[in-house]
């Protein structure tokens, strides 16, 4: 079965983070990025976001990306030069030590275990320069879950996902070295029309429509949406930010 995340890209949803565009722009603000700071892009979508990233903020970015197809060709030469792309893992990322001012890791840590969230962190840590900052963009409970939260969370992504609460997300930054930390909490924007209008604009409606045109998409998508809906109060975005030593 696909993760949740996969199945409404195969609906043709393209803003697969939980904060949506929202989150992204929210951590480049907490980061402060700016011209002159070589910032890190990990991600689904990460090519797009690091070349968004450099067009707002004025940073050089290079993105992780799993193929070089998905590189982004801009035909602005200073964009280009100013945003590239690196094929790689997260958990051994491909760049030298002490090689980035900032990282970006968005939707990429809750579908790994705990010991897979910790290596991908101290990956990070080590290509950052001393004094260097991670911001996370990830999905986290605004509660303690019951077991029967974590149960219908697990039904409705399909495979394996390991949230934390807000303070979950700070001890694993803590635990990769990591201090300095502040956070924010953002609505998770999949399943609400307001998000879905701001991530998607005018394809919103193809999502929908695409979710109605055969019975067990219908039906998955109907319960995903039940679940972050009617249980919003246990759902958000968590946008935190360290600083490594």
């Amino acid at each position: 079965m696909l993760s949740l995340p996969s199945f409404l890209a195969s609906l043709g949803k393209a803003e697969l983070k939980p904060g949506g565009a929202y989150g992204t722009k929210a951590l480049i603000r907490l980061l402060g990025l700016r011209g002159g700071m070589h910032t890190l892009v990990i991600g689904p979508a990460s090519a797009p976001t690091a070349l968004f990233v450099s067009m707002t903020s004025q940073a050089t970015t290079e993105a992780l990306v799993h193929h070089l197809s998905e590189r982004v060709t801009e035909d602005d030469p200073s964009l280009r030069r100013r945003s590239t792309a690196r094929v790689g893992k997260a958990e051994e990322l491909p760049f030298a030590d002490a090689r980035f001012d900032a990282a970006m890791v968005e939707a990429s840590l809750a579908e790994l275990p705990l010991i897979g969230q910790a290596r991908v962190l101290r990956e990070v840590a080590r290509v950052l320069k001393p004094g260097g900052l991670v911001g996370l963009h990830e999905l986290c409970w605004r509660q303690p879950p019951t077991p029967d939260r974590e149960a219908a969370l697990g039904a409705v992504w399909g495979t394996g996902v390991y949230p934390h609460v807000m303070r979950g997300w700070w001890d694993a930054l803590e635990e990769a070295g990591f201090g300095a930390i502040h956070n924010e909490v953002a609505v998770v924007s999949w399943f609400s029309r307001r998000g879905m209008e701001q991530d998607e604009g005018e394809k919103a409606a193809e999502i929908f429509h695409s979710a109605f045109e055969d019975q067990s998409r219908l039906q998955r998508f109907t319960a995903a949406y039940r679940e972050f809906h009617d249980f919003r109060r246990y759902y958000g975005a968590a946008l935190c930010v360290g600083r490594k030593p």
